[in-house]
């Protein structure tokens, strides 16, 4: 009842908060930290949980507070909201393994509950599963970011980029530092995995259903954005000037080809019950 409720509360927030006008993206990824810590508790275990977070956390904040101060990996930028960890806001870590367990669990479906077949000794496909679920996890994550940091930077002014770029001031950059960081951080909990004892614990279908469906609302909430947000220029910190109207057309047109593809991907994937890998093929009679 409890995660229904906060996946409910998610959608509602991505589907209905930007008829307003105003981009929803904070609200459902605030949502999506206590909804990690649920699945992920059920799942791992607390011990493995906690160390998910620790490891978003310390490696998000690092490479953020690196790039902030060298332009590497993501690029020149600076945070405008406090209270910050030096120079990054503290709840973007948080939010990093929020999203980051949302796009972890999306994978999984996609990958066939790869988390469970993550070894060095049991065979390739083990093998292949360690560095192909993070791989595809932060692939995913990037595909958020692709479709909104424009708007969280150029349009509302979370973040600034101090040089610019091709993406409606956002540098191409930005998107491989995600890729890295976030691959970083997905390939060391997998790999924590494949070398515990513990086994993962079967959570049935709604812990991936609900993850799916509040990864999907966060690329559908550019719909409604796209219908409803004023379309009157803007510029940037180096002066450029964007239409507001093409930028949020692109993002949603982004969001509706990576996004929301990827999780009616997962969906069909779960309404086949066609997750767990082991499935054995059916005989059709001639």
């Amino acid at each position: 009842m409890i995660t229904w409720a906060l996946t409910a509360a998610a959608l509602a927030a991505a589907l209905i908060a930007p008829l307003s006008g105003s981009a929803p993206y904070m609200f459902v990824l605030l949502l999506s930290i206590p909804l990690a810590f649920i699945y992920g508790v059920r799942r791992y275990g607390a011990k493995a949980l906690l160390l998910f977070f620790a490891v978003t956390f310390v490696v998000s904040n690092s490479f953020e507070n690196l790039s902030i101060s060298t332009g590497f990996p993501f690029g020149h930028y600076h945070y405008t909201g406090s209270p910050k960890l030096v120079d990054v806001p503290i709840f973007i870590g948080p939010i990093y393994f929020g999203l980051g367990y949302l796009c972890w669990q999306v994978a999984n479906v996609l990958l066939d509950e790869a988390d469970t077949r993550l070894s060095w000794r049991a065979g390739t496909g083990h093998r292949v599963n360690v560095v192909a679920l993070p791989m595809t996890a932060a692939a995913i994550m990037t595909m958020f970011d692709l479709g909104s940091d424009s708007i969280a930077s150029t349009v509302n002014h979370l973040w600034i980029w101090e040089r610019s770029g091709g993406v409606f001031g956002v540098p191409y950059t930005n998107y491989l530092g995600w890729w890295l960081v976030t691959y970083l951080f997905f390939q060391i909990f997998a790999l924590y995995l494949a070398r515990r004892q513990a086994p993962v614990r079967s959570t049935g279908l709604e812990p991936s259903l609900q993850s799916v469906l509040v990864y999907a609302g966060l690329g559908l909430s550019t719909i409604p954005y796209f219908a409803a947000a004023s379309g009157d220029d803007i510029m940037d910190a180096t002066g450029t000037v964007w239409n507001a109207h093409a930028l949020n057309e692109t993002m949603m047109t982004i969001n509706l080809f990576t996004v929301v593809f990827v999780a009616f991907l997962a969906l069909v994937k779960l309404a086949r019950h066609d997750t767990t890998g082991n499935a054995t093929p059916s005989r059709e009679t001639p």
